[in-house]
């Protein structure tokens, strides 16, 4: 709570050793924490903050989903503005950029592909309306995308 400054809730990350990346849905339904492994754990935010099995120690709630589609340290995770995408990259690896589908829980098979240009992924962020992915490299370049999915920008 940031008007009191006091901790609300404490809750293990389950499996993960050392965590490199955390991120908070818009609607604050999802949280995703990402380790040095690769892993990617998706909680829903209610599971987080329920008591654990002791009143002094940490919640050790259970991921709804766990991603383990990079294979290097998880850098950047960025939701989307609805809450249906959450892109996940690592910069310690070429083209280590993967999308996943929230209500379903799959990642996309089919973007990026081989052909991507992503090279070493070192920031992305959607646009406010979702119509746009845009992606910032290690060669200095900014990669724009759009998701036709969505008719807004």
């Amino acid at each position: 709570d940031i008007r009191t400054q006091r901790c609300l809730s404490r809750s293990v990350d389950e499996g993960c050793l050392n965590a490199t990346a955390l991120a908070c849905s818009n609607d604050g339904e999802y949280v995703a924490t990402g380790a040095d492994s690769g892993v990617v754990n998706l909680y829903k935010h209610d599971s987080l903050m329920q008591k654990g099995a002791s009143k002094f120690g940490p919640n050790t709630p259970t991921p709804f989903k766990t991603l383990m589609n990079l294979t290097t340290t998880v850098d950047n995770m960025v939701f989307n503005a609805d809450t249906q995408l959450l892109a996940i990259s690592s910069r310690m690896k070429k083209d280590a950029l993967r999308m996943v589908h929230l209500p379903s829980g799959t990642v996309f098979s089919n973007w990026p592909t081989t052909r991507t240009p992503l090279h070493c992924v070192t920031a992305m962020a959607f646009s406010p309306g979702g119509g746009y992915f845009a992606i910032g490299n290690a060669k200095g370049k900014a990669l724009l995308y759009r998701l036709h999915h969505y008719k807004r920008a």
